[in-house]
């Protein structure tokens, strides 16, 4: 067994042969989220919260026979919208080597219309059938943003979003994906309410993929990491830099502190101030 992690190891040392095997699991990971949001529609008990916008949107445009905005079509749109938020919260922060989040959520966003064409095969009959896809459909949306994070390369941007949430507000991750996912399904059922007159893709399943899909993250990260530590080697150098700090945290203090540094002037100028309103 030594001997297989030790060639599996040198195998995927050197950088082009690590990077591709770290393209291929944010790939995989990608993929998987994809069939998750999948999974969540076809369960028929409501959309996970992180699809529930493009879902409902996608109801509305079937109704106005723009069936050509499809669910992918949707899902593709609120991601770009989520990068946008990315930058306005992340400002100067904000690398622009995480633009390649774009092929990434183009790739999810084909793969959604994939899955869902190949599981029309698959008709939910039944309730107990409908928990069902809707279990698999949590299981899978935690594994595959689990292993989109673990490669350390890019994220889609709904995912990401959460991972900045988290770093500008100091909370978990599990945490904030609980928060964003709330927040995506309230918006949806009143958008469903408003446009639709009622509520549609936003069921009870909405409400357990809410609750359960951030607990699933943190599940499967638990699970997966001494794995995926033999699976993926050290890289031999930063091939993409990060979204937000590798210990996810803003050193506000060490900041300020390292602007004083930069400008000398500053507390001389700022004592001249207060001895200039003393006298």
């Amino acid at each position: 067994m030594g001997h297989i992690k030790t060639n599996w190891s040198a195998l995927f040392a050197g950088a082009r042969a690590n990077f591709c095997l770290r393209v291929a699991v944010t790939v995989l990971g990608a993929v998987l989220v994809a069939l998750g949001i999948a999974l969540s529609k076809h369960s028929c008990t409501g959309t996970a919260a992180i699809s529930s916008m493009p879902a409902v949107l996608t109801e509305l445009c079937a109704r106005l026979d723009a069936g050509w905005m499809t669910m992918g079509a949707w899902t593709f749109v609120i991601n770009l919208a989520f990068l946008f938020l990315e930058m306005a919260l992340l400002r100067q922060e904000f690398k622009p080597i995480q633009l390649l989040q774009l092929p990434l959520f183009l790739l999810l966003s084909v793969a959604v219309d994939v899955w869902l064409w190949a599981l029309s095969f698959v008709p939910p009959t039944g309730y107990p059938m409908q928990l069902a896809f809707l279990a698999l459909s949590i299981l899978t949306l935690g594994l595959g943003i689990s292993l989109q994070m673990a490669p350390d390369l890019v994220m889609s941007p709904a995912d990401a979003i959460i991972q900045v949430i988290a770093y500008v507000s100091g909370r978990p991750f599990p945490t904030c994906k609980i928060a964003v996912d709330v927040t995506l399904m309230t918006s949806a059922a009143a958008l469903s309410l408003l446009t639709l007159g009622g509520l549609y893709q936003v069921r009870e399943g909405t409400i357990i993929a809410a609750l359960l899909v951030g607990r699933a993250v943190g599940m499967w990260g638990r699970t997966l990491t001494p794995v995926l530590d033999r699976l993926i080697p050290p890289a031999p150098r930063v091939f993409i830099a990060p979204l937000i700090p590798k210990d996810g945290t803003r050193r506000r203090g060490a900041d300020a502190q390292a602007a004083r540094v930069a400008s000398p002037c500053a507390e001389p100028a700022e004592a001249d101030a207060q001895g200039a309103s003393a006298r």
